[in-house]
């Protein structure tokens, strides 16, 4: 909730009529419950299985306003196999509420790059440009973007028998990731260059070192992934997961590839490196220095980095001079780690081979450890707030403070866990857009967007009634929908806090901070006493609410049947129910608002 929504609220408490006109005039939320971004077509084929073919949407905000996304789109190409794939664009120009495919960008062989990448396939990441480096100004949409040769076990399975079906990922030869920019806000893109190279992909999610195709006669597993772009000192940096055979590395960092990486056996292990690049058309991207080695494991006598797989980086910077690094590790201990140092291009130098479990971060009381599970992805707000959120958890944790000591705070959200969420500041509406793909819901992409809470007081409100002075509960702390709303001594849980989100013409939805879920009156009923409960947020007039003020003191009347919050036969004890009931002026149905 923005300051002036705050100070709309206190005016209410001091009783001017004025706050109905002032709140009306909030900017709107556009996307109050979870909405489908994309829907895979049921008659869709894919180079993989069908529950993971769309998976792994980033999203971007424009200095213009507008959003951007992409995301992995694995049907088959035009000629029937990988060949020709493409990463979608598409655009929100009215806050998260619509979204249209803005362009297709295809493989390096179709724009000008080298010929053996073919497929523009997975992982994108899109990135503005904060300033100028080299040939790339400031404001520059970026996309970096996994990209291969074709997938050779899609194309000898389907040789053999044309009804086969896959039912993971396969083996693609020529792995790397590309760069790609546009400058007119992604309704046209050109290739820039490669930022790293890999072999082939010897399959993957589940299926590594087992989806092998007879083409890859040293059965290799060396794909590069994930890539994370950032600017730092002048330069682009981009982090990435790198799959390919390394023994160790120098004392400034950079990788021992071994000289037999294309044809020894494999340890099926990932580090997480980085590269970097002064912008120059001239220049090519640096060397691979490590950020993660792993553990060290023997491959056929020889030792080799990257055990325990870390994987899908992402780096902010805190508030108190330090960097944060998040990512999956899967060698021991908590499935997300993470390293905070005082420089970004050397987390070698900190947290030993694995990193810190995620679970060391402070949190404040009542809040759980920050969410495992894998992919986790992390961002830094315009004010320094970080946001935090894991393929584990439907939930997001919000630090504060923005420090790398700060503690985190669970919020709830109205979108449930998925295997690839991201998370995007949008400036104009002040509200971090969620992306979320994979389980449970194969094939569809879902998108939300949520004010990220945080700091105690700043962005939510008790609710207190007139003639108890208890006030509006979610008994149990439920999450669940059809949590029963009762009325409760101030106790300060976040059960007992609610947001007002401007739902249009006058009204407001009411979110209750500790599940994400709207205030609602059940089954939309107009009858007195109907309960009132709360419900997975949606554009039912049931959720929606007019704020009467008068004498101080407010209304809360529901838009579908006129009828007023009410605490049922005036009670004055904890636990007793509140409800609808026709508006009668009496102070059980009249209530206070105040900074949580």
């Amino acid at each position: 909730m923005a300051p002036a929504k705050r100070r709309v609220l206190t005016t209410i408490v001091a009783g001017l009529v004025s706050g109905i006109a002032a709140l009306s005039a909030l900017p709107a939320d556009a996307s109050p419950s979870p909405q489908t971004f994309y829907q895979l077509p049921s008659n869709s084929q894919c180079t993989k299985g069908i529950g993971n073919c769309v998976v792994y949407p980033k999203a971007a905000s424009l200095p213009s306003g507008r959003l951007v996304a992409a995301f992995e789109k694995a049907t088959i190409g035009p000629t029937g196999s990988a060949y020709d794939q493409s990463i979608p664009i598409y655009k929100s120009d009215d806050n998260n509420t619509t979204w249209q495919q803005l362009a297709t960008v295809r493989a390096p062989a179709f724009m000008g790059g080298p010929a053996r990448y073919t497929s523009n396939w997975t992982n994108p990441y899109l990135y503005v440009m904060p300033q100028t480096v080299g040939s790339l100004t400031t404001g520059t949409l970026l996309l970096a973007s996994v990209v291969s040769g074709e997938d050779e076990y899609f194309r000898e399975h389907k040789a053999a028998d044309p009804s086969w079906q896959p039912s993971n990922d396969g083996d693609r030869r020529d792995m790397a990731i590309a760069l790609y920019k546009s400058t007119d806000n992604g309704a046209s893109w050109s290739f820039v260059n490669i930022i790293a190279t890999g072999g082939w992909q010897g399959g993957s999610a589940g299926a590594i070192g087992t989806n092998i195709a007879n083409a890859n006669s040293s059965r290799q597993v060396d794909p590069v992934w994930e890539p994370y772009l950032m600017v730092h000192n002048n330069e682009l940096i981009a982090y990435y997961s790198d799959e390919n055979d390394y023994t160790g590395y120098n004392g400034n960092g950079s990788l021992n590839l071994r000289g037999d990486n294309n044809t020894a056996t494999d340890s099926h292990g990932q580090v997480v490196a980085h590269r970097e690049w002064d912008g120059n058309t001239a220049t090519p991207w640096s060397v691979p220095y490590v950020d993660v080695t792993g553990s060290t494991q023997s491959v056929a006598g020889v030792n080799q980095i990257g055990g325990g797989r870390p994987g899908m980086p992402n780096v902010v910077p805190t508030t108190n001079g330090q960097w944060l690094l998040t990512y999956e590790y899967f060698g021991g201990g908590q499935n997300v780690k993470q390293k905070i140092f005082a420089d970004p291009l050397n987390f070698r130098a900190t947290g030993g081979a694995g990193g810190t479990d995620i679970g060391a971060l402070a949190v404040t009381g009542g809040s759980p450890s920050l969410a495992t599970g894998g992919s986790p992805v992390v961002i830094r707000l315009p004010d320094g707030r970080l946001v935090y959120n894991a393929a584990g958890s439907g939930d997001v944790w919000v630090n504060s403070s923005g420090s790398s000591t700060g503690a985190w705070t669970r919020q709830a959200t109205p979108v449930g866990a998925g295997y690839s969420r991201n998370l995007t500041w949008h400036q104009p509406s002040g509200r971090v857009v969620i992306l979320s793909a994979g389980w449970p819901n194969g094939g569809i992409i879902t998108q939300v967007d949520i004010s990220p809470g945080g700091t105690a007081g700043a962005y939510y409100e008790r609710i207190t009634n007139r003639t108890s002075g208890r006030v509006v509960d979610v008994f149990g702390q439920s999450t669940a929908d059809g949590g029963d709303v009762q009325q409760w001594a101030w106790n300060g849980g976040y059960n007992q806090q609610w947001e007002f989100q401007d739902a249009g013409s006058g009204y407001f939805r009411i979110v209750n901070r500790n599940s994400g879920k709207c205030l609602d009156v059940y089954t939309a009923s107009a009858a007195d006493g109907a309960d009132v409960v709360q419900w997975t947020c949606s554009n039912g007039t049931n959720q929606q609410w007019q704020v009467i003020t008068a004498g101080g003191f407010a209304e809360l009347r529901a838009r579908h049947s006129g009828k007023c919050l009410d605490v049922n036969a005036h009670s004055t004890v904890d636990g007793a129910n509140i409800q609808q009931w026709t508006c009668t002026g009496a102070s059980n149905q009249q209530w206070t608002f105040a900074a949580a």
